[in-house]
């Protein structure tokens, strides 16, 4: 490591550089010019000098902190194959401590963007078939304004499947369950069906996350709250009982730009945090949150209840990172980025309404109350005398919202005639699509590749640098074709006109 940083790290192959620190003009230029993709000094005003280099952005820590999230993803996106080499010089006196908190920032930034990068890499295929599988049913059923006062005067009790869900579980089951508006994330399906407790909500947000891989029998209580990338076996097990909130999808960024805008609450970035920010969304009095540890037992090791039926799954982290924790100082989780999300996320809530933890251990989450299933008789009483039992008005829960009339038709054509024209390129083009010029002449049109967003996240940053696999371009098609009959088949499933259907069948859109 070169003497003049006293922190260093990153890949050999990154074409982006953040610096943080005081650093003198001869090094600084000379780190700019080694990385002519960019470089991003996060460093104070009073040494900074006048460049004329393009590649380089200065911020300021003091002015720019509450911006510095947007400011390095923004920076991040100029190369989605590396992340950026990260090099910290000294700062001493009174800014160390918020230098102390923008190198923590950027770590989780890196963190999370890495993961999520990682994730749409691996299955950014997948997705995309799955956001057209969900298509007609976000269309068609989505989460309506009208549940914003649902559990109004009512308790939510957010259901998470950590570790401490096998305390407090049975005690809330034994007192408050029955009067409470219950909120479920999926993993938690067995340990509520083993005390015959029956959620009003169950989200599912994760595309690889199955119903079978959460539930033994066919336990589906309430109605299943998902985004548009869910697994299809949710959909497939609850039928009409289903609600979709939007979520940050590229495809949907599409469908807002052509009239239908996204949800008022988002799905977030896991099932317990989405949980929490619908309990918030239906205007309680009070969340009592329950399996909400964001922090693995046994080192970090452990994430689920026993009662999940998921506890066999571990995790095998590189790095465990310590936390403020509930009853310990300190605790370890390697869910960073999701703690650091909840934790963010209580904080707001908690500014509107009450948010107590019920659990013996785990990370501590901002504005949060935390109470132990010790003290959990006197939560109760307090609970029971104050707020009244969620009872919803006739017919409330089976209001949705949707899309429909002439703006659901003309949204269809449009959808319509996409997939006539890739259906053109692909037959014209028959043969060539293991050239990387193939996907370039799809995915330079804008409309597209926004369209299929999922799909050309995977496949775009190898055609910037003309190195895509053959392998890829293969499996490429393979995806584009079946991505493209799933958007076909949800087309059919909105319920277009006789009209519609004859044009769309053959093939007369555009």
């Amino acid at each position: 490591m070169n003497s003049s940083w006293i922190s260093e790290f990153g890949s050999n192959d990154a074409k982006l550089l953040i610096l943080v620190g005081s650093i003198n003009n001869d090094l600084l230029l000379s780190e700019v010019d080694s990385y002519p993709c960019g470089v991003l000094w996060i460093g104070p005003r009073e040494v900074a000098r006048s460049s004329d280099k393009t590649n380089l952005l200065k911020v300021d820590p003091k002015e720019d902190f509450d911006k510095l999230d947007q400011i390095l993803y923004e920076f991040m996106a100029q190369d989605y194959l590396e992340m950026p080499v990260v090099k910290v010089a000294k700062v001493t006196g009174i800014d160390s401590e918020l230098y102390t908190k923008v190198i923590s920032k950027i770590g989780l930034k890196i963190e999370s963007v890495s993961r999520a990068r990682r994730t749409r890499a691996s299955t950014g295929f997948q997705r995309q078939e799955q956001i057209f599988f969900n298509l007609s049913g976000y269309l068609l059923s989505r989460v309506p304004m009208e549940w914003s006062s649902l559990a109004s005067n009512s308790v939510a009790v957010v259901v998470g499947a950590g570790p401490s869900l096998d305390v407090t579980l049975p005690i809330l089951n034994e007192t408050l369950v029955r009067s409470v508006l219950v909120i479920a994330a999926d993993s938690t399906l067995n340990a509520l069906k083993k005390l015959n407790i029956e959620p009003n909500f169950v989200v599912s947000i994760d595309p690889n996350k199955t119903f079978s891989s959460c539930c033994d029998s066919d336990f589906t209580p309430g109605i299943a709250i998902l985004s548009s990338q869910s697994h299809p076996s949710w959909k497939e097990k609850w039928g009409n009982r289903v609600r979709y909130l939007s979520g940050r999808v590229l495809t949907e960024d599409w469908l807002a730009g052509n009239g239908v805008p996204k949800t008022s609450r988002l799905a977030k970035s896991n099932s317990g945090l989405t949980a929490l920010s619908f309990a918030d969304f239906l205007n309680p009095s009070l969340i009592l949150l329950a399996g909400m540890d964001l922090s693995g037992g046994d080192g970090g090791s452990e994430r689920y209840a026993e009662s999940t039926g998921r506890s066999y799954i571990k995790i095998e982290a590189f790095h465990y990172h310590n936390v403020p924790g509930n009853y310990t100082e300190e605790v370890q989780t390697p869910f960073l980025s999701d703690w650091s999300e909840t934790s963010t996320e209580t904080s707001l809530i908690s500014s509107r309404r009450t948010i107590l933890n019920f659990t013996d251990r785990g990370a501590r989450l901002e504005g949060c109350t935390l109470v132990h299933p010790d003290d959990s008789a006197q939560m109760n009483q307090a609970i029971s005398e104050n707020i009244r039992p969620f009872t919803p008005t006739n017919g409330t829960m089976e209001i949705k919202r949707e899309i429909s009339g002439l703006g659901m038709e003309q949204l269809l054509t449009l959808l319509g005639a996409r997939c006539d024209l890739l259906w053109d390129k692909l037959n014209n083009d028959w043969g060539m699509y293991e050239n990387t010029e193939f996907f370039k002449k799809i995915l330079s049109d804008r409309d597209i590749a926004t369209l299929f967003g999922d799909f050309a996240f995977v496949v775009m940053p190898y055609l910037e640098k003309d190195k895509l696999p053959q392998s890829l371009a293969r499996q490429a098609i393979v995806y584009l074709k079946k991505s493209i009959w799933k958007l076909e088949d949800s087309i059919i499933s909105c319920r277009p006109s006789e009209e519609f259907l004859v044009g769309f069948l053959k093939g007369k859109l555009h």
